[in-house]
């Protein structure tokens, strides 16, 4: 299996076991990085969060599967959140967030090949997002 048909498996897992994961996916970006709560703050219906994930989840998708729309993405992306306030250090960790996401709705479906597939997808989006 390629790496981009286990992100896909991965991420149709989630789906399937979580429905709209949103709040799973803000609750371990804001336990990791609780200064990042404040940033959302006008976000009162959630449409912002609602809206950045599934851009998350486009781009995830789009580098997996080798596509361009990624880099362009990230790269314009990059700069408006340093903007709001985030380190550019900081800008993959709203990805890493979803990957643990998936990681816990898989439970013992995580495979050891998923973890591989994730770690080099992540590994592109930094790459991308420095671009």
């Amino acid at each position: 299996m390629t790496d981009a048909e286990i992100i896909l498996n991965s991420l149709d897992a989630l789906a399937t076991r979580e429905g709209d994961p949103a709040a799973a996916v803000y609750a371990r970006l804001f336990k990791a990085h609780p200064e990042f709560e404040q940033l959302f703050l006008m976000d009162t219906d959630g449409g912002v969060r609602g809206s950045m994930l599934q851009q998350g989840f486009e781009c995830l998708i789009d580098a997996a599967e080798g596509g361009n729309m990624a880099a362009v993405l990230l790269s314009a992306e990059r700069v408006n959140h340093e903007s709001y306030g985030v380190p550019e250090n900081l800008f993959d960790a709203f990805f890493v967030a979803i990957r643990d996401t998936v990681q816990a709705a898989m439970g013992a479906d995580w495979s050891s090949e998923a973890d591989a597939a994730w770690t080099r997808l992540l590994a592109r989006t930094t790459t991308l997002a420095a671009a």
